[in-house]
């Protein structure tokens, strides 16, 4: 009779917690209906194409879906996306896609771009990691040429599909294609195909250990593959020089053998697409190669990205991060589409920008600042002559001074917003001034009449997500003169979905982890279960609803810019963060609806 009572308890609460916000209790890992209802655009609803864009994110974690829709919907466009499952990553032991694998769909995704070449759509934003491999994850997985079926029953390589289905787009002149590609970074991802934490650090480790560097006359593809075996001597092969033995039992032969030949499949890949949209005539497609997590060293990604910069052509570019790439280029889309050169300057705080803020970072944050600068081809200009300025947070050089960095930071914007200066804030500190800085900005700062914000995750990516919304944002204010609610209500989601990320990682991720840890539970994969993930659910309600309630407080009645030249606003009724979910069932990143109005 009591395991009765529990059981009907428990599918009680189950049903209950599925009609509170969204979430469900089995299903509450998964997506919740309105969710995808609040992104996707049906192609048969469009009757006017020309301000779409056919977006073929690079996974569906929230950099790469939410945030990209929401900068690209608040800048002035409508996104039109693939059936989610054809770009679903699944982990280990979470169940597979409707292709019946744990990776996205590809043939299905490359016909899927032809089809809305036919109805119309003439700008295209198309990640080759997930038309090549299924994925981001995926990519860091496949050691050779993989063969791509389509729904016609065609099978072609990767080459084949590029040159069959990609390519033809050049043939009209009103098509725009801007393609996002990744170098590798230094070691697989945890929790897929079996792969382990200690395989990561054994496999990194290895990564990190410095090659010969080659002479610029001898970077040639089969030169950098010849170094990857052996350590900067050239002679000692790299797994005997680590620089210590803890993880240097999972680096069997085989996996270092597997390991080096998705570094050669993914440069190759690289390799052929350079060659084939740099020999395109006039501006058509566009390729951006983002760095994917690095470090300041001569490691094996050295003499690669030496390569890659050796090879760049017409319409190819490469920079610093990862997840921002889609957002990126969704800036240079507005860019191009005005025509107009923003004059623009930049604002350090901290006085730390002169060097990496962590062991991931290739590049000083100053120097990320720049390549972005240099992306939207920007003219920097001192800040009394700036129509936008970019303030950039970064670490105190000074740690006994953290308080004096932090008022520094605050009386720049409450003077820009009190002036109607366009500010973009790139809060790149990487959390290190704690709860202090944060509830300082929540207080005195309208995050509304800011142009753009990002504060989460490392230097590289921050700064792109900041930079790619601060410049799209900024260019449609400046240029549209038939600006639309939908975008003003869109600039108000992005706003408030990036705020309450960054709560999320600064205050809710470490308790929950804690929790799922006391489970017994593995935070990397929350296999579904229905008392676990109930559990899980109500634990990170009562962690994050608090959160949700700072963001609320700070955007509810408060102004939104809504044009630059010259400065107007409107007021935000209201703000809600409905329906939060994981979107690989683990903690490591959130997503959720942003529901607001004006």
């Amino acid at each position: 009779m009591a395991r009765r009572r529990w059981t009907a308890f428990i599918l009680a609460a189950l049903v209950l917690l599925g009609t509170l916000g969204g979430l469900g209790g089995y299903a509450a890992l998964k997506p919740p209906p309105e969710v995808l209802e609040s992104l996707e655009v049906e192609p048969e609803t469009v009757e006017d194409w020309s301000r779409v864009i056919a977006y073929v994110p690079l996974d569906d974690r929230t950099d790469n879906l939410e945030d990209a829709v929401y900068l690209a919907e608040a800048s002035g466009w409508r996104v039109v996306l693939p059936p989610k499952d054809w770009y679903h990553t699944a982990l280990d032991g979470q169940a597979p896609n409707a292709n019946g694998t744990p990776y996205g769909d590809r043939g299905a995704i490359f016909a899927w771009v032809r089809d809305m070449d036919a109805r119309g759509c003439d700008r295209f934003l198309l990640s080759l990691d997930q038309l090549f491999s299924g994925g981001l994850v995926n990519s860091r997985s496949i050691g050779g040429p993989q063969a791509i079926p389509f729904p016609d029953g065609a099978v072609l390589d990767e080459t084949g599909a590029f040159e069959t289905y990609l390519l033809p787009l050049a043939e009209d002149p009103a098509n725009r294609v801007y393609l996002f590609d990744s170098v590798v970074r230094l070691s697989p991802t945890v929790g897929y195909l079996g792969f382990g934490e200690a395989e990561y650090y054994g496999l990194r480790e290895y990564g990190m250990v410095p090659r010969p560097a080659l002479a610029e006359a001898d970077l040639t593809l089969e030169n950098v593959f010849a170094r990857y075996p052996y350590a900067a001597d050239g002679v000692t092969p790299a797994e005997d020089a680590l620089g210590s033995d803890k993880f240097r039992h999972t680096l069997t032969p085989e996996r270092l053998e597997a390991y080096l030949n998705v570094r050669r499949r993914k440069l190759t890949l690289l390799d052929q697409v350079i060659d084939r949209v740099s020999a395109l005539p006039g501006d058509t497609f566009q390729l951006l190669i983002g760095i994917d997590d690095s470090s300041n060293t001569e490691n094996i990604q050295y003499n690669e990205l030496r390569y890659l910069k050796k090879r760049l052509g017409p319409g190819t570019a490469l920079i610093a991060g990862l997840d921002s790439l889609s957002r990126l280029l969704i800036g240079r889309l507005a860019q191009e589409e005005y025509g107009y050169q923003v004059r623009a300057a930049v604002r350090y705080v901290g006085g730390t920008e002169g060097r990496p803020s962590s062991e991931f970072d290739l590049y000083t944050l100053q120097e990320v600042v720049d390549l972005h600068i240099d992306f939207f081809r920007a003219v920097i200009v001192p800040p009394e002559e700036a129509e936008l300025q970019i303030v950039v947070m970064a670490a105190p050089a000074e740690p006994d001074r953290a308080a004096e960095y932090r008022e520094e930071l605050l009386s720049i914007l409450e003077e820009n917003l009190a002036h109607h200066i366009p500010t973009v804030l790139d809060e790149a500190s990487n959390n290190a001034y704690g709860d202090a800085l944060e509830q300082a900005l929540l207080n005195r700062i309208p995050f509304g009449q800011l142009v753009a914000y990002a504060g989460k995750y490392d230097q590289a990516n921050v700064t792109g997500a900041a930079m790619a919304m601060g410049f799209s944002r900024y260019l449609y204010l400046r240029c549209r003169e038939d600006r639309e609610d939908a975008a003003q209500t869109a600039q108000v989601k992005q706003i408030a979905n990036s705020m309450a990320l960054t709560e999320y990682i600064l205050h809710t991720r470490t308790p929950l982890n804690e929790y799922v840890q006391s489970m017994g539970l593995n935070r990397n994969n929350l296999l579904p279960n229905p008392v676990q993930t109930l559990r899980i659910r109500w634990k990170l309600q009562s962690l994050f609803a608090p959160e949700c309630r700072k963001v609320r407080e700070n955007l509810r009645g408060s102004p939104l810019l809504t044009g630059v030249d010259p400065w107007q606003e409107g007021t935000i009724q209201d703000v809600r963060i409905v329906s939060p979910y994981f979107p690989w069932h683990r903690t490591f990143e959130l997503s959720f609806t942003v529901k607001a109005s004006l």
